[in-house]
């Protein structure tokens, strides 16, 4: 008798991000600016003196330490995961048990949803309005009358860059009692609306970081998730015991000795989004009709077209050696240096005249 997989992973088609080699990558929505020399050489030093043949710090409490500095938070708050990606699969198994009721907010991070599924969470989406706006009143109703456990929503949001403001946060917290609030809050270095600030003020608040996007650090794999004692303790005890390894915490306590800068690469990104988003509003205002997009507060663009050309303008831009996200008839597309916004411009000049 041959072993036959579960249904429940028996049709998952996995998450697949665009590989290969590219001389322009706007896709995932990482840091165009690598670390200064400066902080590549005390890392590489640090990597250089650790002793690989033992076990990993299991709480990660020098990145706590250094993190809770950078952040204005307390260390004894922070759980440190192996991406954000990992707490998520935390929240769902830890946090849920099974087919209790997990809202997430769509168009939204396509993971939240197949977290929740593995764990056998009840997921229930709550569809954004016509401008990618959330109705907070319709979302509390939801959640209230649903009974549900947990929301997860990114602020600003992965794909639109739509950000919900701190104070209608906080109305959807104090709305909804009963249910856990995870606020990813992966692109909030690019706005100024945290609620990182009241984790300790609400006892089902819980606020996710990640290195991967201001701070420039995709490649570490290195997250944070902050929230009251109880919560924190809870995740703690059920991570597994070394789920982050000594050479991302070494990276990532060195990197959180570099506020100056970590804030001074966050500005000069926002520069280069505001950059690329003016150019979009020109291209726009030349080319009625072909393309249309809302203010974003990430470090990217999320761009709408007509018919089926985000996915020939696409394969366009792959041809020429750029790389963006496809996403229906939306194209994403990230923040490069100067010259790469350029390029981009440039071609798409010429596709759609």
């Amino acid at each position: 008798m041959s072993y036959v997989l579960n249904p429940k992973v028996r049709d998952l088609v996995p998450y697949e991000p665009i590989s290969g080699s590219y001389r322009i990558r706007l896709d995932a929505n990482e840091s165009f600016l690598e670390m200064s020399p400066g902080m590549k050489a005390d890392i590489l030093t640090r990597i250089s003196q650790l002793h690989l043949n033992r076990y990993p710090d299991p709480t990660a409490s020098a990145v706590c330490v250094k993190a809770g500095a950078f952040f204005g938070v307390k260390p004894e708050n922070i759980t440190v995961g192996n991406g954000s990606d990992e707490l998520l699969t935390l929240i769902t198994q830890v946090m849920m048990s099974k087919g209790e009721k997990l809202v997430y907010t769509t168009p939204d991070f396509s993971m939240y949803q197949c977290y929740g599924y593995l764990a056998e969470n009840e997921c229930i989406p709550f569809q954004k309005d016509e401008n990618y706006q959330i109705d907070v009143d319709a979302l509390i109703e939801l959640i209230n009358r649903e009974g549900a456990r947990t929301l997860i929503f990114s602020n600003p949001c992965n794909p639109t860059g739509v950000g919900l403001p701190r104070a209608e946060v906080l109305r959807l917290i104090e709305g909804v009692p009963d249910c856990l609030v995870v606020v990813d809050e992966a692109y909030m270095e690019f706005w100024d609306e945290s609620v990182l600030d009241c984790v300790e003020q609400y006892d089902h608040l819980m606020v996710l970081k990640t290195c991967s996007k201001a701070l420039r650090m995709a490649g570490i794999r290195c997250g944070l998730a902050i929230a009251n004692p109880a919560i924190t303790t809870a995740l703690r005890a059920a991570k597994s015991p070394y789920n982050v390894n000594s050479m991302t915490q070494a990276a990532a306590e060195c990197m959180f000795e570099y506020p100056d800068e970590l804030k001074a690469a966050a500005q000069a990104v926002i520069a280069s989004r505001d950059e690329l988003y003016r150019a979009f509003v020109s291209l726009a205002e030349k080319h009625p009709g072909k393309l249309s997009l809302l203010p974003t507060a990430a470090n990217f663009v999320y761009v709408k077209f007509p018919d089926i050309q985000a996915k020939r303008i696409f394969d366009a831009l792959k041809s020429e050696g750029i790389v963006v996200r496809c996403m229906g008839d939306h194209l994403r597309i990230t923040c490069g240096t100067r010259e790469e916004n350029a390029e981009v411009i440039r071609l798409l000049e010429v596709y759609l005249s």
